[in-house]
């Protein structure tokens, strides 16, 4: 009996590629897993006890890992130490992994006479020390991540982010509301936003070839700031975001498979299979754009990933029982769909 359960087991291990002692499948790279995404939240004391049972229920759905894209508090609510750690109290209740890419409310916007005209530049540097000393995630069951730091030129950037998993490579970019923080009446922002500028068409362009060079199914990026001109109704491209973009384009449409770009800023749900980076431009078939709820809207928004499926990316809304319901965007009738 004992030789007949070693020969089935040896079955199981040649058919389903499976190893000896109960490792993950050596197939790992075409896992079926999910992930979910969020951002502008909490926003506040009064969104606390709904963004705790946001929580909650991200850790009963467990999923791969969580991804927070920036704007943990209001643009008129004063930074603090205190609320930095808070902040991060939060991620690691997470069970698994959590990943953040900041927001401009957490830096950008301190110059405001509300914030008590604070200086960006310090802040900045407050979130780069809390949440982005180690190469790894937050949560309870952190990943080790690659950032930009091992890059030359570069090292300060130590936000930007990138890991794989299923055969699809992940990434955060640091690009953030408040036009990028490309404002000539911040002392000091414009430099600032040039050379991260500059950080960020780099991770970009490394992060499709780190793709390319494994032989990726799909990329996705994370961001906290809505960059898209035609979906902002605005005329050409804002000049914060426009290297950003051309990048972005540029690259998607040279690696033709799956791209998902996830973004907070809205603070309301988008889905777009299919996009134009920019009003009137060209619709790129293999880009799709998530955006995640905010603000008042305490969800999140939730993504299977198959690498085995054409699309790549199947996203949705993940709702949370208990918080007010949300605005979701108006269906199309056929006459506008056209």
């Amino acid at each position: 009996m004992k030789k007949h359960r070693s020969l089935c087991r040896w079955i199981a291990i040649c058919v389903l590629g499976l190893t000896a002692w109960g490792e993950e499948p050596l197939r790992a790279a075409e896992e079926r897993f999910t992930f979910v995404a969020m951002g502008c939240m909490p926003y506040g004391n009064e969104n606390f006890a709904a963004y705790e049972r946001l929580l909650a229920e991200i850790n009963r759905q467990r999923p791969a890992f969580t991804v927070h894209c920036g704007d943990t508090k209001g643009g008129g609510v004063p930074p603090t130490e205190a609320f930095l750690k808070q902040v991060h109290g939060w991620f690691d209740s997470l069970e698994g992994a959590a990943i953040y890419t900041p927001g401009d409310n957490e830096w950008t916007d301190v110059h405001r006479a509300n914030n008590g005209n604070q200086d960006p530049a310090v802040w900045l540097a407050k979130v780069r020390t809390e949440y982005f000393s180690a190469e790894r995630s937050m949560g309870r069951a952190p990943i080790p991540l690659v950032t930009q730091r091992r890059e030359a030129g570069f090292e300060k950037f130590v936000e930007n982010a990138r890991w794989t998993r299923g055969g699809v490579v992940f990434a955060t970019v640091h690009v953030v509301g408040s036009n990028n923080n490309n404002s000539p009446e911040i002392p000091g922002a414009v430099a600032e936003f040039r050379e991260r500028d500059a950080a960020n068409a780099a991770w970009v362009r490394a992060t499709f070839a780190e793709a390319r060079a494994t032989g990726a199914a799909g990329v996705a990026f994370f961001f906290q700031a809505q960059p898209f001109a035609q979906s902002a109704g605005i005329a050409g491209r804002v000049s914060g975001f426009k290297n950003f973009l051309d990048v972005m384009e540029a690259e998607a449409v040279a690696w033709k498979k799956p791209v998902l770009l996830v973004n907070a800023d809205e603070h309301r749900y988008r889905l777009e299979i299919g996009m134009p980076f920019e009003l009137g431009g060209e619709v790129r078939a293999n880009v799709t754009r998530l955006a995640t709820f905010g603000a008042g809207d305490i969800h999140a928004v939730k993504v299977t990933v198959d690498a085995s499926s054409s699309q790549v990316f199947l996203c949705g809304p993940l709702l949370i029982p208990g918080n007010a319901l949300p605005v979701l965007p108006r269906a199309k009738k056929a006459s506008e769909a056209k």
